[in-house]
């Protein structure tokens, strides 16, 4: 299923990399030549969710980070993160996309049960 992903991913408008990781921060897909490493991300994710626990706000589901590009942290599923960069992102959309690729995702995990 992460072979249908993967590429659906790096076709949204905006997107110039895109990296799949589990819930244990090891990288299961990836684009090439991503401005930070991994360990860079994992990092970034724990320190969101340090500060989510913080101000008491929940569990973290997804990060927006806006610089000189976009950058989306999605925890798709229990065991999926999803990362998405590029310049000239249109949010909306990612957003709009991924919420389709997940109810498609979660369609077909009930199959495979």
């Amino acid at each position: 299923m992460l072979n249908t992903l993967f590429p659906q991913l790096c076709e949204l408008d905006g997107v110039r990399h895109v990296r799949l990781m589990d819930q244990f921060g090891s990288m299961l897909q990836t684009t090439k030549k991503w401005p930070e490493s991994v360990e860079e991300q994992r990092s970034e994710w724990a320190t969101c969710c340090s500060i989510a626990e913080q101000l008491d706000l929940g569990p973290l589901f997804e990060v927006w980070m806006e610089g000189r590009r976009l950058t989306l942290v999605d925890h798709f599923d229990s065991d999926l993160f999803v990362y998405l960069s590029g310049k000239d992102g249109r949010k909306g959309v990612w957003k709009y996309e991924l919420e389709r690729l997940r109810r498609e995702w979660n369609a077909q995990q009930t199959k495979v049960i």
